[in-house]
């Protein structure tokens, strides 16, 4: 059966599908960058066991979350989604990498300056969950 062009159900519904998968890749982006955040905790609590790695770089991560989510909250109708989205998932990856840079440049060892950068870091990663939540369910 041929639709027609003037038919409104055909407009509707056109895209929906691809629009559902989508959204269900942005959201696995979203988790697969905080996962690797998550999971790297154990080899931190092996490097810097002094210093309680898996309470403060959540207590590190959340702040920078809830304020940069607030801001785009409060500022909904003024921000670009597509612009917000692709600045998160680009400060997602710099974090990635950044966090890879950090542990090669002092040789997997532990300390308080690369604990600090690991800090650092988690708030990046928290500032670029902030951009990303929401943004692929923007209706």
């Amino acid at each position: 059966m041929a639709y027609e062009k003037d038919d409104p159900t055909v407009a509707t519904s056109q895209g929906k599908r691809w629009g559902i998968f989508i959204c269900w890749l942005l959201g696995n982006g979203c988790l697969f960058g905080f996962n690797s955040m998550l999971t790297i905790e154990d080899y931190y609590t092996y490097l810097f066991p002094k210093y309680h790695p898996t309470r403060v770089v959540t207590l590190t991560y959340q702040p920078f979350v809830l304020a940069t989510t607030a801001i785009f909250t409060y500022h909904e109708a003024k921000v670009n989604t597509r612009l917000r989205n692709l600045a998160g998932y680009t400060l997602f990856f710099l974090s990635s990498f950044a966090a890879i840079l950090l542990d090669v440049a002092t040789s997997g060892r532990g300390g308080i300056a690369p604990f600090v950068g690991i800090c650092i870091i988690a708030a990046a990663f928290g500032v670029a969950d902030g951009h990303v939540q929401g943004g692929p369910y923007d209706w």
